[in-house]
């Protein structure tokens, strides 16, 4: 198995990133299409495996089309929420429902305008399955984990305004709202499960076919644990921060400031003793999420990887853990801040870096030979025209 290499440096593609902006800004936002081509053509281009790289092959121009249409709606629908808001709903709402399309159309399109080793990427995956991953099973969870309940939590306090409430309400009732969470619980782990198999069984590389066999309960499992661990270290974060404070200022001084947190001049008089506390939660949760995000993102990727394979013949790992990715995003985010943004390019390049030194090919069974009969096969079919239209969208592993 041989990792993936990334031989781009943080200066190098910081001249690329803050002329993008430049010209971002100076063209007011017109130069958008074509500084994302830039950026994908860099990382791309650096981005090795046995000598070979990746390429990007859209344009600027083919970028413009979706972008400009993404203007245009953009600006109808503020001038409509000016007119009407109900017709800025009607918009939200055809949006909504051409979400899973444009992922469809921003899949078809992305795969195709990338290359390794002058082999096309490809996507078959069908309209019909992205509307049943992007749209009916999330609108499916999203009723079980917020209406359910708040029907509930709604449906008890009228029955006890007349005092009238049936012994049947106090047993379903928490039955229905507890059935809901456990559904939401396993649609979240379904959708995780959907979402990747459909990606991954639709790609292809030239005519090669990407297969990855995935069980919703080992997805289930990964969730479990992250919900243990988000109890955990939160428990923790707050535990040690409130420890800090009323070692550092006391028990008393502490509840005395609480107790007169409505008094507006009690509260500027105490702001030095406050910001500490406010900085040190919000900071202890910033951390514990980042530490959380990165057990969940790692354990999924692990498990996806090591059950897909190309063609039967490639197969693929991930050794990537939690803590060195909570690093990367802990030390990024500050580098960040404390530069207001101008160390965005280090951070972006540190983590390409770190994801894909962790992403394993196999090429010790015939790799070579398997890349010289693809290019073949590309080199007889010829070059297709990719479709003009792009939407970003995260695949997230």
């Amino acid at each position: 198995m041989k990792a993936l290499n990334f031989e781009g440096s943080g200066s190098e593609y910081f001249k690329i990133w803050i002329v993008n902006v430049l010209l971002v800004i100076l063209t007011a936002g017109l130069y958008y299409p074509w500084a994302k081509v830039r950026n994908h053509r860099y990382f791309y281009a650096n981005t090795i495996l046995e000598g070979r790289n990746f390429e990007y092959h859209a344009t600027g121009k083919q970028l413009f089309l979706g972008y400009l249409v993404s203007m245009i709606l953009f600006i109808i629908y503020v001038v409509i929420q000016q007119v009407s808001p109900e017709g800025s709903l009607a918009i939200l709402l055809l949006l909504f429902l051409a979400i899973p399309w444009l992922i469809w159309r921003s899949l078809k399109f992305s795969m195709r305008m990338t290359s390794f080793s002058n082999v096309r990427f490809g996507f078959t995956g069908g309209l019909g399955q992205s509307y049943i991953n992007f749209l009916l099973i999330p609108v499916l969870f999203i009723l079980a984990l917020y209406i359910m309940p708040i029907g509930a939590s709604i449906l008890i306090p009228m029955f006890s305004l007349d005092n009238e409430v049936p012994s049947w309400v106090s047993v379903i009732v928490p039955i229905v709202v507890i059935a809901s969470l456990i559904f939401a619980f396993y649609l979240y782990a379904y959708i995780k499960k959907r979402n990747a198999s459909y990606i991954i069984n639709g790609s292809r590389y030239g005519q090669g076919i990407f297969d990855t066999k995935l069980e919703t309960k080992k997805f289930l499992l990964i969730l479990l644990k992250t919900l243990l661990l988000s109890v955990l270290v939160m428990g923790t974060v707050f535990f040690l921060i409130g420890g800090i404070i009323y070692g550092t200022i006391g028990l008393e001084s502490v509840m005395e400031l609480k107790n007169s947190m409505d008094d507006p001049q009690v509260v500027q008089e105490n702001m030095g003793a406050v910001m500490p506390i406010i900085l040190s939660v919000y900071g202890g949760m910033i951390l514990a999420s980042m530490l959380i995000i990165a057990y969940a993102m790692t354990r999924q990727r692990t498990y996806i990887f090591e059950n897909t394979t190309l063609d039967e013949k490639i197969t693929f790992a991930s050794t990537l853990e939690a803590k060195p990715l909570m690093w990367v995003m802990m030390t990024n985010f500050i580098a960040i801040i404390l530069t207001i943004g101008l160390a965005f390019p280090w951070a972006k390049v540190r983590m390409a870096r770190l994801m894909l030194e962790n992403t394993l090919v196999d090429t010790e069974h015939g790799f070579d030979a398997y890349m010289t009969q693809k290019q073949k096969e590309e080199s007889s079919l010829g070059e297709q025209i990719g479709d003009a239209f792009d939407v970003d969208v995260g695949l997230g592993f």
